[in-house]
């Protein structure tokens, strides 16, 4: 047994509550609560001693309770306590589904059959050692797949790392595909693998222009050449013009100015005219045309130049830029001869002006033109395989990713052996669906058994009869239906359930689940939380006379029962109060509490006396109400706002035979309780929005966090009720309010 809750911590609506109230928990213990107060977070914790684990939701908390007998419970080393039965709102939404009408089947003991006992016996013991063998050979599988997949995925990040997949992948999948067609023919040099990986790598680019070498076309210049060297001129002699070539040049430039003068245009001393006839003479027409020749030849000559267009280095794809820069080097040798060539003839050419009257040799072969079309072409066979390449990037590109793919992959068939490493995964996974099979069927004979042993349809005949005595009478009835159990009404399934129905139909299938042949023999302990939600008068004393005879002291080791319902609750205790009286040599057996919230957290109280000792529960409301006013930091100032609302409807029930403050648009409260009062209907509906306002769940946070700002509400609507009472019903306050 429990003896009690030594601590909760941060469990839920729980932040620190520590025993309950000092006394100890004894056989019957009843637990009275407002809503929201905490009953259920309370029974949250009993089902977490159920099931041996924290329920979700309620990460962080713990607790400690105390048993009678053993050592204390703890939740940081929770075990189940097996004969322990929690009924809530939890137990409901697992167990029950009202969407489909229906309830798994309870299972009551039969009569005992020893062969099908022993057989079910061998058969369970044995299922724990394959599914021992199964899980084995279902880990060994994954294992192994889990080592080839990563040997596969390292392929593919190996390959992943030469950056050359752009926005495509290369995982253990594509890997995968390309294992079996693997083959040594696959496997690259590494001068192999770094083209293709420049290749692969290499953007798209553009055409590049062919290499151009000119060299100057000298034919027609030769030949001029030629024919001047072939031409002489006869002319008279004057010898300080022979003798000086520059005062000669001068001379034949000054005839030419001073032409139809007799006067030297520079020295203006006269000229003779034997003088002029005797520089005529030597500066004749043939010279004259001659020398001019001379002139256009040099010109031409100097006119003439090597031209060559290259591409940049970096424009070829890198592993064709090799040896590119080797032949640039040659282009300057070439542009040397031509210089050379040009300076030979302009000198040859001013050497026969020195000498016009003589016929000199000339041999045109003698002044070769470097060639440079090998050159040429040696430059362009990487250009052109550059232009081939780019017109078809994408598919050279495609293709050397594909090699390299191929490489690693074949490398990866040398590594590891693949093949075998699938046969031996397939044979862990067909040793692991065997044993399952094994498994499967064993379990399909313990189901058969169970079922021979163990009979449904009283299972079903429980629960009906546990259904008649909560609701009195037979309008909801069970019935088997295949491996379920069915909501029944008049020979229909029954659908669109009240919510009193739902309650109904959940506690009775708990109450016959306590019959499950788990606790066959075991007196169980049961915490009951709120087992009449939604129902009336006279379904909830049907309700206790279930708990008085399925759950009386010879039927339970302990009952924990927590309740909102005031009149289940005086119900509840009226019963239990026989158990809480001690006489002679008659121990005590019953407990009553009280869960009590302060603010955002709640603690478990002795029930007070007002509530133990009578069965009203409009004086302990005006009570609590008048501690919020007086002493508003010890109250939950949420609560109070609903006592108060509940200490009017009460008043207005028995003194106004009236059901509501505000119906069809009419106040009910500035007529009758306000009557004859001052600024009645102002005042009434201070108390209608604080009554049905402020109590509700869209100002519960403020009244939470901010207490203080619902606490000046309070007071003034408080102060309302009292003046009206004191004025208009005398006797009545001076019994309650005063």
């Amino acid at each position: 047994m429990f003896k009690n809750i030594k601590s909760i911590k941060n469990f839920g609506i729980f932040k620190d509550a520590n025993t309950n109230a000092g006394q100890p928990f004894y056989q019957f213990n009843l637990f009275y609560g407002f809503n929201y107060s905490g009953k259920t977070t309370l029974s949250r914790v009993f089902l977490a001693m159920q099931l041996g684990e924290i329920p979700e939701g309620f990460t962080g908390a713990s607790f400690e309770v105390d048993c009678h007998e053993a050592s204390s419970i703890k939740s940081n080393n929770l075990q189940k306590v097996e004969n322990l039965r929690v009924f809530n709102s939890d137990y409901i939404a697992k167990n029950v589904n009202f969407d489909e009408s229906s309830v798994s089947p309870v299972l009551i003991v039969g009569e005992r059959n020893i062969e099908l006992e022993t057989e079910l016996q061998g058969l369970e013991e044995v299922i724990p050692t394959k599914e021992v063998n199964r899980d084995q050979n279902t880990g060994f599988a994954a294992s192994k797949e889990k080592e080839k997949n990563n040997r596969l995925t390292e392929v593919g990040r190996n390959v992943a790392v030469l950056s050359i997949l752009g926005r495509s992948t290369f995982n253990a999948s594509s890997v995968r595909t390309m294992l079996a067609s693997a083959e040594a023919s696959h496997d690259l040099t590494p001068e192999q693998m770094s083209a293709y990986i420049d290749t692969a790598r290499a953007s798209a680019v553009s055409s590049v222009p062919k290499v151009k070498l000119s060299t100057p076309e000298m034919k027609d210049i030769l030949g001029e050449i030629e024919s001047i060297m072939a031409t002489s001129v006869t002319q008279t002699t004057i010898a300080e013009l022979d003798a000086d070539k520059s005062l000669r040049s001068w001379v034949e430039e000054g005839i030419e100015r001073n032409a139809g003068h007799t006067t030297c245009q520079f020295c203006h001393n006269t000229i003779s005219q034997a003088r002029i006839d005797e520089l005529n003479a030597y500066f004749s027409e043939a010279y004259k045309d001659l020398s001019q020749r001379i002139d256009v030849a040099i010109a031409s000559v100097q006119s003439q130049a090597f031209t060559s267009s290259i591409p940049d280095t970096s424009q070829l794809y890198p592993d064709l830029q090799k040896g590119f820069d080797e032949l640039r080097i040659q282009i300057q040798p070439i542009d040397d001869s031509v210089e050379e060539l040009k300076t030979s003839l302009v000198k040859l050419l001013t050497d026969k002006k020195e000498h016009m009257s003589e016929v000199l040799p000339f041999n045109a072969s003698d002044y070769p033109l470097p060639l440079v079309t090998d050159l040429m072409e040696q430059f362009n066979a990487p250009i052109t395989a550059h232009n081939e390449r780019a017109v078809n990037h994408s598919t050279e590109q495609r293709q050397a990713i594909e090699a390299i793919k191929r490489h690693y992959v074949y490398q990866e068939t040398q590594n590891y052996d693949h093949p075998q490493a699938q046969l031996d995964i397939q044979a862990f996974k067909d040793a692991a669906v065997t044993a399952q099979n094994e498994i499967n069927a064993n379990q399909a004979r313990i189901d058969a058994i169970k079922a021979e042993l163990n009979n449904t349809k009283q299972g079903a005949h429980s629960l009906n009869d546990n259904l008649r005595q909560y609701f009195g009478k037979t309008d909801i009835k069970i019935k088997p239906v295949g491996a379920t159990y069915k909501f029944m009404r008049e020979d229909r399934e029954a659908k669109h359930l009240s919510d009193g129905e739902r309650t109904a139909i959940a506690f009775a299938y708990f109450i016959t689940q306590l019959e499950d042949e788990s606790l066959n023999g075991i007196k169980p302990i049961v915490y009951l939380d709120d087992p009449i939600c939604s129902l009336d008068s006279n379904h909830i004393y049907n309700v206790l006379g279930i708990i008085k005879s399925k759950l009386g002291h010879e039927h339970v080791e302990q009952l924990f029962i927590s309740t909102h319902n005031f009149e289940f609750f005086n119900l509840v205790k009226t019963w239990l109060s026989h158990f809480s009286r001690t006489k002679t040599g008659t121990a005590k057996r019953a407990q009553f509490f009280l869960v009590n919230r302060t603010g955002d957290q709640s603690k478990i109280d002795p029930l007070p006396k007002l509530l133990k000792d009578h069965r009203s529960e409009y004086a302990y409301l005006i009570s609590k109400v008048k501690e919020a006013v007086e002493r508003p930091e010890n109250c939950d100032s949420i609560a109070v706002q609903s006592y108060v609302r509940k200490i009017l409807e009460v008043y207005f029930s028995f003194r106004f035979n009236l059901t509501e403050f505000r119906g069809n648009g009419k106040d009910q409260i500035a007529p009758n309780l306000l009557k004859d009062i001052e600024g009645a209907e102002v005042k009434a509906n201070t108390l209608y929005e604080y009554m049905n306002e402020k109590c509700h769940a869209k100002s519960m946070e403020l009244g939470v966090q901010f207490p203080e700002a619902v606490q000046p509400q309070l007071t003034n609507a408080w102060e309302i009720i009292t003046n009206a009472l004191e004025t208009n019903d005398k006797p009545h306050y001076d019994a309650y309010y005063a």
